[in-house]
């Protein structure tokens, strides 16, 4: 069981200047869930990297994930997918997402795309603080230069 998620190998870099990271994920494991704080842009260039780290946090959580979207500025349908699948994959395993403090803009797509209620979403100020009891394990930038 991994402690530490590993940002993806970087693409060759072609291009005279680097891409900023768009996404990144802090761990934070407790005895039964597991709390993924994702902040930046989530679109179809960090989807995969994105795919495999909430993944392997659901893969070592007893019982959950919870997902804190506070810190998301953009999130586009693949994005919606990525959260889609993650949401299916811990059904399966017997497990939950829970979907924390969400964004405006993740609010918005909930909305314009009529999604909210494929998932459990917990709002409100202490939506973060009751959805997990641990210590920061990890932080991952999950795109590459480009």
């Amino acid at each position: 069981m991994p402690d530490r998620f590993q940002p993806a190998p970087a693409a060759e870099d072609t291009a005279a200047t680097a891409r900023p990271a768009s996404v990144a994920v802090a761990v934070e494991r407790g005895p039964q869930r597991v709390l993924a704080g994702v902040r930046g842009e989530i679109d179809l260039d960090c989807t995969d990297d994105l795919r495999r780290a909430l993944l392997a946090a659901l893969e070592v959580s007893r019982r959950g994930l919870d997902v804190d979207l506070s810190g998301v500025t953009f999130c586009d349908a693949s994005g919606l997918g990525v959260l889609l699948d993650v949401n299916g994959r811990a059904a399966e395993a017997g497990k939950d997402l829970v979907l924390v403090a969400p964004s405006p803009r993740v609010t918005r797509l909930f909305e314009l795309t009529d999604t909210r209620h494929a998932f459990t979403v917990r709002t409100g100020t202490n939506a973060r603080t009751n959805s997990h009891e641990s210590h920061r394990h990890a932080l991952t930038d999950l795109t590459r230069d480009d």
